[in-house]
């Protein structure tokens, strides 16, 4: 029987955990953090997304994601904007500060990923992402054709 801390979920927890600390301790310096950079690169990728769908995307609670639009939106970073079909829906839009810090939140992102995995070959990456990408399909019964 394997120990849990040489379980893969542990290890997997353990290293993203990790990473994410290291990107939040670069990030900060900015005035982000590792999930809202998730959230506004999201938008960067399709803007004007309600609230449920970011949520979703992001792997989020809907409390949770409130919370974030509006620390986002106190910060000049992303603007709501009401449905106009459906007032319930809130969509979050990036504002052009947003798009602005986006460009120094990727260049920080890239170097903390860069600098995390020069542990291992560029083929060796290829092949952790790939693995990690099958087992998350897995555990969500997807096959790989799915994607």
């Amino acid at each position: 029987m394997t120990s849990i801390e040489r379980s893969t979920g542990f290890l997997v927890v353990r290293t993203a955990r990790s990473m994410k600390k290291a990107l939040d301790t670069r990030l900060t310096e900015i005035g982000v953090t590792a999930v809202q950079y998730t959230v506004l690169n999201t938008l960067a990728q399709t803007d004007g997304l309600s609230l449920s769908e970011i949520g979703k995307r992001v792997f989020l609670d809907k409390p949770a994601i409130t919370g974030l639009a509006d620390r986002l939106e106190n910060d000049g970073l992303v603007e709501r904007q009401r449905n106009s079909k459906d007032r319930r829906v809130i969509k979050l839009y990036l504002s052009p500060k947003g798009r602005r810090l986006l460009g120094r939140m990727n260049d920080i992102v890239n170097s903390v990923d860069e600098e995390l995995t020069s542990v291992l070959s560029s083929s060796e990456l290829g092949t952790f992402r790939e693995m990690l990408d099958r087992i998350w399909n897995n555990a969500n019964g997807r096959t790989t054709h799915d994607n």
